[in-house]
């Protein structure tokens, strides 16, 4: 088997540039809800993002099935990436006045996702793409429709768009055909959580520099609040959760891979990455505040954030069959503690309470954990 028919083991440096566009898509969708402090807001930035998300994931599919390791492919994803840059830039107004030039992007998008399954040199049937076409192309043509309209039609325009992507895996059948490669699928995915993590340690240093205070004890300690924040949503995924996804992604049939990449790393990487987006933007609307006390609005986005980025890991821990989901949901519960925190307290509490939330949800799932593996043990002996 020659070089380019072989299926990527590892994510390519090429990948890793290409994500740089999400990193300014994920800052890009945060500012929607920081100008739109409301119900639209949070609306308009979590459609926005399921149906970038769903794109960024079929170019992970994509890669996955041949890397980027001859001139064609490496042309085409640029092309792609080129795309998706100028749909980032659209974001904070696809729903006014740039959304025809957000829908025109992203249906190039769209257009070179397929193109590219082309040139894969046989590594995914091309009948299972022909399937997969029409739907892509569909919600694609939706969106763009959007961008001539406005009003109630725009929002069912956008809606539809959604119904079709989640229409597609049971009426395309997108599981079947497609071969996917578990390390380099899950190390792909995992980068995206990376990626918004990060998009949250900057919106804590863009707040700490907005407070025009000098680094005195109580801002140093504000800083390291939000710093734990995002260490502790690093731990509930990179301190083995994503070694123990690989690992059952690894063991299962083909098929089963199939429903790993479309719900475990497509619909609960989406969950998860709201939330983290959800924080970023509470901490930015407190941007002058980040020792004083947050508005109600702010406040409850915060909670939000973090009991979406809990109850998107219980649903990955469901999909993947690697662990119990329950402690998350539950710690998803208890993140309206996060709340009051930041009404009555201030963003820097907000953010230790985060903290403390995911760390003792942490801590309850790792014992109900090691309680379950000798069970587990004798089952495989």
């Amino acid at each position: 088997m020659s070089p380019s028919n072989q299926i990527p083991d590892r994510v390519s440096s090429l990948e890793l540039f290409f994500d740089l566009v999400f990193v300014f898509t994920i800052t890009q969708v945060a500012e929607v809800v920081v100008h739109h402090p409301d119900a639209s807001g949070i609306a308009h930035a979590a459609i926005e993002l399921s149906v970038l998300l769903w794109m960024f994931g079929g170019y992970a599919w994509l890669t996955n099935a041949a890397g980027p390791d001859t001139w064609p492919r490496r042309v085409l994803l640029l092309l792609g990436m080129a795309a998706f840059f100028v749909c980032a830039l659209a974001v904070p107004h696809a729903f006014d006045e740039d959304g025809l030039a957000f829908g025109a992007a992203y249906l190039i998008v769209n257009l070179i996702h397929l193109g590219g399954f082309f040139l894969d040199s046989g590594r995914t049937p091309i009948q299972a793409v022909i399937k997969l076409a029409p739907f892509n192309l569909t919600s694609a043509g939706l969106v763009l429709a959007a961008g001539f309209v406005t009003g109630p039609i725009d929002w069912l325009l956008w809606g539809g768009a959604i119904a079709v992507q989640v229409a597609t895996p049971f009426l395309a059948h997108a599981d079947r055909g497609f071969v996917l490669n578990p390390t380099h699928f899950a190390e792909r995915h995992g980068l995206m959580i990376l990626i918004v993590l990060g998009e949250l340690l900057v919106s804590v240093g863009l707040a700490a520099a907005a407070s025009s205070r000098h680094a005195d004890l109580a801002l140093i300690l504000g800083v390291l609040a939000g710093l734990s924040a995002s260490a502790a949503m690093w731990w509930a995924y990179f301190a083995g959760e994503d070694e123990k996804a690989a690992r059952a992604h690894e063991k299962a049939t083909i098929r089963r891979r199939a429903v790993h990449g479309l719900l475990g790393f497509g619909l609960a990487h989406l969950i998860m990455i709201f939330g983290a987006v959800a924080i970023a933007a509470a901490t930015k609307l407190s941007l002058q505040e980040l020792l004083g006390p947050m508005d109600g609005f702010s406040a409850w986005l915060m909670a939000g954030g973090c009991a979406l980025y809990l109850i998107g890991g219980a649903v990955f821990r469901g999909v993947m069959g690697h662990g119990s989901p329950i402690p998350r949901i539950f710690g998803a519960i208890a993140a309206a503690f996060v709340a009051p925190a930041g009404a009555r307290g201030s963003t820097a509490l907000a953010l230790a309470c985060v903290a403390f939330v995911i760390a003792g949800t942490l801590f309850v799932e790792r014992a109900i954990d090691r309680k379950k593996e000798p069970a587990t043990f004798l089952r495989n002996a």
